[in-house]
């Protein structure tokens, strides 16, 4: 007899890349020795560096979990079960801290902990159906055909519709004669539908030429809001995949101000064991006078301009903000007419 698991959005999303090989080296959920592991170090073991603990909550007590095999349950189908090596409770301030590097419950993140059941399972488990393999996007429905496929490509991931300056990290990427892998992610929380930032890109593919050798595919992981420790677990992810290079920006999975600008981009100064390269680029500006983008520090716009006002952050968040409040007229400056 085996007992039952739900699981919610995120969770089946993990146990998707636990199934497929994803977040290899792990082959389950992390355990308590595990978490510790983590958190202290960084480390699961003394080989392998992992930034973000990946934990089944309980949901119930159920007796504590009687039974050593159990099934997970997703949308009421079974979709794999889970060896129960540890059960387990988390300091949840710590745990927030070090992941979140906030224990504040505005964070999306740090609110689902705080209000989650304290009782959490570890232990490898096994998946019974890709129930994401009929997504033709998915990244890993190319892969497991051709191992090889992205290790040419520089990834760029985004939950987000492209804006002036992600396309001005394209074209460097891309007249740098780098291959360009966009990569959106499809998570538990997408404010904009994955599949129309799939269309809008292929819409650029087709119209720009600059975007004529590029591939566009998803790829699933939770939205975490975890800055540099979900900027590496992205680079865990697409270092799986053999991808060649990951672009990481000035603020990558970050949240307000939780983490400062360009700390996404240190983790892999003191975390560099993976075989991805890591290519940092500086904040995007756009000149309201000139109206041209650049980097921040390493170029300077058209015009040349000396006048700091004259310059605005071209930020995904702002431009989702004035997209919601309808300020067409003003957002209009920071996106691609063609989108």
């Amino acid at each position: 007899m085996s007992q039952f698991i739900r699981i919610d959005d995120s969770e089946f999303i993990n146990l998707i890349n636990l199934g497929l090989g994803l977040y290899k080296p792990l082959e389950g959920y992390n355990t308590k020795n595990e978490l510790n592991d983590i958190l202290k170090r960084k480390r699961i073991n003394k080989k392998t560096r992992w930034t973000i603990p990946i934990l089944l909550n309980a949901k119930e007590k159920k007796n504590n979990i009687l039974y050593k095999e159990c099934y997970l349950v997703y949308k009421k189908k079974r979709v794999g079960k889970i060896q129960v090596q540890s059960l387990f409770k988390i300091n949840k301030k710590k745990f927030c801290k070090s992941i979140f590097n906030t224990n504040s419950i505005n964070h999306p993140s740090v609110k689902k902990i705080y209000e989650a059941l304290n009782l959490f399972i570890g232990g490898k488990i096994k998946i019974f159906k890709n129930y994401l393999k009929k997504d033709k996007y998915f990244a890993y429905n190319y892969f497991k055909q051709n191992k090889k496929i992205f290790s040419k490509y520089t990834a760029f991931t985004s939950r987000n519709i492209s804006h002036l300056g992600h396309q001005h990290i394209h074209k460097k990427i891309i007249n740098s004669k780098n291959k360009l892998l966009i990569c959106v992610i499809e998570s538990d929380k997408n404010k904009f539908d994955p599949n129309f930032i799939v269309e809008s890109y292929n819409l650029l593919k087709f119209k720009e030429k600059i975007y004529k050798k590029s591939r566009i595919v998803k790829i699933y992981l939770p939205s975490l809001m975890a800055g540099p420790n979900e900027a590496y677990l992205q680079a865990t992810y697409l270092d799986n995949l053999n991808c060649k290079s990951m672009i990481i920006g000035r603020d990558h999975a970050g949240f307000k101000n939780n983490f400062k600008k360009y700390d996404s981009q240190l983790i892999f100064n003191q975390l560099n064991d993976l075989n991805i390269k890591i290519i940092k680029t500086k904040e995007p500006l756009f000149c309201e006078t000139c109206k041209t983008v650049f980097f921040y520090g390493v170029e300077k716009c058209k015009c040349k301009s000396k006048n700091n006002k004259n310059f605005v952050s071209i930020d995904g968040k702002n431009i989702k903000k004035l997209l919601l409040n309808d300020n067409n007229l003003i957002v209009s400056n920071f996106l691609n007419k063609i989108v």
